[in-house]
């Protein structure tokens, strides 16, 4: 195992290469226990490249260790994860618009915020025009976007005023601050993100969610059932390069038992160079 590991290293790197040169990537995180504890795996992908590694951390510590992050600057899509925001990092933002609309239906649902289910209409049908200009092979019109970006600044104003009256009362820390509600954060986050969030409006390059990267690392899981915890930080190194090569092969049209032999013996070509 430890020999197949190595023989794949250039490889791995011609994925990173890669994904290094795209304008839009996927990056997530998932929890997987290594000896015993809960570790990280990384991922960062595009429809046609895979990139995972493990860390013990989650955030810009794991990013700066594995090496990627620090050097990109196209767009990263993410679920906003906050050491992304860290001004040391060049990329542009986009943030998933499939778990926004999953936060304001919980906050329409549970605190009856119509704001909330407001959001979640607009997004919806930001989404629907996106695919129609997508399958047209057009931008959308300037008109459709201004109208979009209008409508959510209008929902924020009239959210601000239910989310203030359902602030927690509770004092918090020890000047008596009081908190915010879920409601309030994620309205703040629309705020504050705006340009993130409907970046997918004014770039055709960018998706609308990140489920490209949550599919890439559906594995990871489907192994923990299966088989359990890894035993050892260096089964889970050879799992995620392998894991790697294998998804970026799927991504590519290529035959996996055979383009493994073939990369074991150095004479093995991605599909796109």
């Amino acid at each position: 195992m430890k020999q197949g590991y190595e023989q794949l290293a250039p490889y791995e790197q011609t994925i990173r290469d890669h994904l290094a040169t795209a304008a839009v990537i996927h990056a997530d995180e998932t929890g997987a226990r290594i000896e015993g504890a809960r570790q990280w795996l990384h991922n960062i992908s595009t429809p046609h490249w895979t990139f995972q590694a493990f860390h013990d951390k989650r955030g810009s510590q794991a990013f700066d260790d594995i090496g990627f992050l620090p050097d990109y600057n196209g767009i990263v899509m993410h679920d906003c994860n906050m050491p992304y925001f860290k001004e040391k990092y060049r990329f542009e933002h986009a943030l998933c618009g499939a778990h926004l609309i999953r936060e304001c239906q919980g906050i329409a649902e549970y605190d009856r915020h119509h704001w909330a289910s407001q959001m979640k209409a607009l997004l919806q049908m930001g989404l629907k025009l996106f695919q129609s200009a997508r399958r047209a092979n057009r931008p959308l019109a300037a008109n459709t976007i201004r109208y979009i970006e209008e409508r959510y600044d209008a929902i924020l104003r009239w959210g601000e005023l239910e989310w203030e009256q359902g602030r927690k009362r509770e004092k918090t820390g020890p000047r008596g601050r009081k908190s915010k509600s879920k409601a309030a954060n994620l309205g703040e986050r629309f705020r504050v993100y705006k340009e993130a969030i409907l970046r997918f409006l004014h770039d055709v390059r960018v998706p609308f969610d990140n489920n490209q990267a949550e599919r890439d690392i559906r594995m990871v899981k489907v192994k923990q059932k299966i088989s359990g915890t890894f035993r050892t930080w260096e089964g889970a190194a050879y799992f995620a390069r392998a894991r790697s090569f294998i998804s970026t092969l799927r991504k590519q049209d290529l035959p996996i038992l055979s383009s493994l032999m073939s990369a074991l013996q150095h004479q093995f070509h991605f599909a796109i160079q």
